[in-house]
């Protein structure tokens, strides 16, 4: 009996033993396999090199692949072939490199990105400027971020932000490319390389966002800009007796200490071009309200900033004017059609060489003869 009894025990012994080793060698096999494939993974990122940053990956031509901006314009600012950028949000996205570049005689990277904050745009702005300290002509589009009276404007949206990207140090971003964004980003960008993929985004930034011109709808456009498909005009606000003054000389503008620095870091030679951007006529203030006054005060200080840097130049086209009175020019209140990208480019050109408003379309700010009160083409509007 006790014999059988030890017979089994052993039988059993032996049989955990192997069931024990047949696990270490799965264990040991999976672990090895998952190393293995982990490090070809990493390897082929690292060799692709999405975002165009690292500096040791093959030296061949990478689009800027990335639907978020703020991983692939990194690579841009810091290219030497470009001498000149346009920054900005959306509304300065359809300005185009190739057109500028014939207008100003440079070479233009687009480094606008959809809803960028001050201290996104501070941020691609200075990896720019410390690439090209001799920058050529720097373009930075003026919206609704650079006139925020709040105390602490927002640093971020909800878009992920990659500061690594941004801290001029390439040699660290091979730390952050192990995840699966980058991967996808690798796998997209090494499709582009070998033409299983069609560039969609191009190598200077600049990518029309807008739908065909053929899908353009007058009547949903106008949905967009007034809620419904009847057109509305502005109508104007009588002041109070005491005007605005005491609250106007209170306003603070935070993002202007931004503004301030990054114009201070240029080079007195560099061609400093602000303008603001043109809002539909619907979505700027009522004239003589306290926004429009707030908007004014706000475009008056930046204005004032030309005193301080050589080569600086201030041009409004967001006043009510042959681009902002038309509907049909718009997508929505803030997008424009690539036509009037084309005009916008032209009329900047017109505006730094010349010095002086056209009050059917822009005010150069600083232009002795022309104030802004008198752009008002009411008259006109919706007209196309």
């Amino acid at each position: 009996m006790w014999e059988l009894v030890k017979m089994l025990s052993s039988s059993t012994s032996n049989s955990n033993a192997a069931e024990a080793a047949r696990w270490r060698k799965f264990i040991r096999m999976f672990i090895g396999c998952t190393v293995g494939l982990s490090a070809f993974i990493y390897g082929f990122v690292l060799i692709v090199d999405p975002y165009n940053t690292l500096p040791f990956s093959p030296n061949f031509e990478r689009e800027p692949i990335s639907t978020n901006a703020r991983f692939s314009f990194p690579a841009l600012a810091a290219n030497a072939r470009f001498d000149s950028a346009i920054i900005g949000t959306s509304t300065s996205r359809l300005l185009q490199p190739a057109r500028l570049n014939r207008l100003f005689n440079a070479t233009f990277a687009n480094l606008a990105m959809n809803s960028a904050t001050a201290y996104e745009q501070q941020r691609i702005f200075e990896l720019f400027v410390h690439h090209h300290p001799q920058a050529k002509i720097v373009i930075l589009g003026l919206d609704v971020v650079w006139c925020e009276t709040e105390d602490a404007p927002p640093l971020f949206t909800s878009r992920p932000f990659p500061p690594w990207l941004y801290d001029y140090n390439p040699w660290n971003d091979a730390l952050y490319l192990f995840n699966p964004t980058a991967v996808e980003q690798a796998g997209r960008q090494f499709a582009r390389a070998v033409g299983l993929r069609a560039p969609k985004y191009g190598l200077d930034g600049y990518t029309n966002f807008l739908p065909p011109r053929e899908a353009y709808d007058l009547e949903k456009a106008r949905y967009n800009l007034y809620g419904e498909a009847k057109p509305h005009v502005r109508s104007p606000v009588v002041p109070p007796a005491s005007g605005y003054a005491d609250t106007v000389s209170a306003m603070r503008f935070p993002t202007h200490r931004r503004l301030d620095g990054m114009l201070a870091s240029l080079h007195a030679e560099t061609v400093k071009v602000l303008y603001f951007v043109p809002y539909h006529h619907f979505h700027q203030p009522e004239p003589g309200s306290l926004s429009d006054a707030h908007w004014a005060e706000c475009k008056r200080r930046i204005a004032e900033m030309r005193g301080r840097y050589a080569n600086m130049h201030v041009v409004d086209f967001m006043i009510r004017s042959k681009i902002t009175l038309d509907d049909s020019n718009y997508w929505d209140s803030l997008h424009f059609d690539v036509l009037i990208a084309v005009l916008l480019e032209e009329k900047m050109r017109e505006a730094v060489q010349t010095r002086r408003s056209d009050i059917e379309y822009f005010v150069y700010m600083g232009d002795s003869d022309v104030a802004p009160a008198k752009t008002d083409l009411s008259a006109e509007v919706n007209t196309p």
